[in-house]
């Protein structure tokens, strides 16, 4: 509020000095000396467009930082021979450069040979000549950045063979927007003859984020690359990151905010047990990150891909587990769209040593039983997948059947007992 206030008396203020302005050009400048810090230029006014500038106008432009320490220069050419030569008396505030022409030398320097905007790390948008006791026009504060969930940005287009080069390269005010579950979707519209072509993410200082995406198996394209953010690449890429690889070209990077699912997934119903099948089993090291753990992702769709045929609305899947770090991270994600875009599942249930998810929807049990699941997240072993179906007159297979079951309610949780031996629903012995 105090900086609202602060802006709110800065505008009355002017409006007092000010009463004619003229726009003299809108745009879109990236303004940068040293590429490496930010992707710019310096930007030369066109011919003209100070024509009829006199002493005491105030010069006004429109900026937007892209760093965090920007730096602002405006140049004019002075002199027989056109010396370069900054301004004095530049100020900055509430996103709006300034310079009051300080002659009428410099006056007609400018008005007949322009400017040059330099700097490190701004954007310009808008320049405001403001001649005493005119009409104020104020050029528009700069709105806050944001991105609503499920919204989509175009960060950068263009064309570049990835050689170990870094290209596409976005400032801290990007990094900031990044958050868990948001993705990075590279575009990717050809590979070449590498032995291994790969997309991956780097930070400002250009380390590694995150693991690198293969493209080896990848024959159809163009093709998107997603990267799936966890709290600690969203974290490493907050002061800006890059696209690097080899062997492949890229095309397009555009961020896409996570969204919560629509339709929460509702719970299994402790009344009605569920007989479970084993579709996979084997050893699997599940991680996200190698630094704290080594291991992958488990896609089924490349292990079996008709592992979940026969897959509808109310069933269970189940994914057991072993040698789970503390604070280990379980995730479950589906491909939907055309994209195949890696979606998360709501978690429903989860034991000692498993983790289960229920099918909300007949769509998301197409969806699977076309695509397969993936199993990530950080620090455990996937060892099986089972499937599960309502089971409502008998008792989950798992269970012996020597004698009758009964079951009883023990701290607000059903338990099957059967030959002495008690059971959870799912059909899991319980210790």
């Amino acid at each position: 509020m105090k900086k609202l206030l602060i802006f709110c008396a800065a505008i009355s203020a002017a409006a007092t000095l000010f009463a004619a302005e003229r726009v003299v050009w809108e745009g879109n400048k990236a303004i940068s000396w040293n590429t490496d810090v930010y992707a710019g230029e310096q930007f030369e006014t066109p011919d003209g467009t100070f024509a009829d500038l006199l002493k005491d106008d105030t010069i006004k432009v429109s900026v937007e930082a892209k760093i965090d320490a920007p730096q602002y220069v405006m140049t004019y050419k002075a002199g027989d021979s056109w010396e370069w030569t900054d301004l004095e008396g530049v100020n900055v505030a509430d996103g709006i450069m300034t310079y009051v022409v300080a002659s009428d030398e410099i006056a007609g320097f400018i008005a007949q040979r322009g400017l040059i905007f330099r700097g490190q790390g701004y954007d310009m948008t808008k320049i405001v000549i403001a001649t005493p006791d005119s009409e104020p026009v104020t050029p528009d504060p700069v709105e806050p950045d944001t991105l609503l969930p499920g919204e989509e940005r175009v960060l950068w287009e263009g064309e570049e063979t990835l050689s170990w080069n870094e290209v596409a390269g976005q400032p801290a005010e990007v990094g900031a927007l990044l958050a868990e579950n948001d993705q990075l979707i590279v575009t990717v519209s050809a590979k070449g003859t590498a032995d291994w072509p790969k997309v991956l993410l780097r930070d400002a200082s250009s380390n590694a984020v995150g693991d690198d995406i293969l493209l080896n198996e990848v024959s159809e394209f163009p093709y998107e690359a997603i990267f799936t953010l966890t709290a600690t690449h969203a974290s490493a890429l907050a002061a800006g990151f890059k696209v690097c690889g080899d062997g492949v070209t890229v095309t397009k990077l555009v961020l896409k905010k996570y969204k919560e699912p629509d339709d929460p997934i509702a719970p299994e119903d402790p009344a009605e047990p569920y007989v479970y099948t084993t579709v996979w089993t084997g050893d699997v090291a599940i991680s996200w990150n190698q630094e704290v753990y080594a291991g992958s992702d488990l896609d089924t769709y490349n292990v079996q891909q008709d592992m979940f045929a026969g897959l509808a609305e109310g069933d269970s899947i189940h994914v057991h587990f072993a040698e789970a770090i503390d604070g280990a991270q379980f995730v479950l994600q589906y491909k939907t769209g055309d994209n195949w875009d890696w979606t998360n599942l709501a978690p429903i249930a989860q034991g000692e040593d498993f983790f289960g998810y229920k099918v909300a929807t007949e769509e998301i049990a197409q969806d699977i039983a076309d695509r397969g699941v993936i199993v990530r997240g950080q620090g455990y072993h996937a060892i099986r997948i089972e499937i599960g179906k309502p089971k409502t007159t008998t008792l989950v297979n798992t269970v012996a059947t020597t004698s009758p079951a009964r079951k009883i309610i023990e701290a607000g949780q059903v338990i099957i007992i059967r030959d002495g031996i008690r059971y959870t629903i799912f059909g899991n012995v319980l210790r």
